[in-house]
């Protein structure tokens, strides 16, 4: 979808740092996918003991652990 953002200079050069070697569209689709997955993950962790009838979410939560390890390990390890 293409959109026109006003987005402050500081904020977005602090991004463009963290993501060496990406576009600005790919480094703010990466900052917006962390930010739903952390979402998630906050949501399904504060669930976790809520309701005894509910399904573990002890694996989901590991793979969610993982996949957050491998974004922020740096590309050229």
């Amino acid at each position: 979808m293409r959109t026109t953002l006003d987005i402050d200079d500081r904020l977005l050069e602090a991004l463009m740092a963290r993501s060496p070697g990406l576009s600005k569209t790919k480094a703010i689709e990466r900052a917006i996918e962390r930010y739903v997955k952390e979402d998630v993950y906050e949501s399904l962790r504060k669930l976790r003991g809520s309701r005894p009838d509910m399904v573990d979410f002890s694996i989901a939560n590991r793979r969610l652990d993982i996949e957050r390890q491998e974004r922020e390990r740096p590309a050229h390890a």
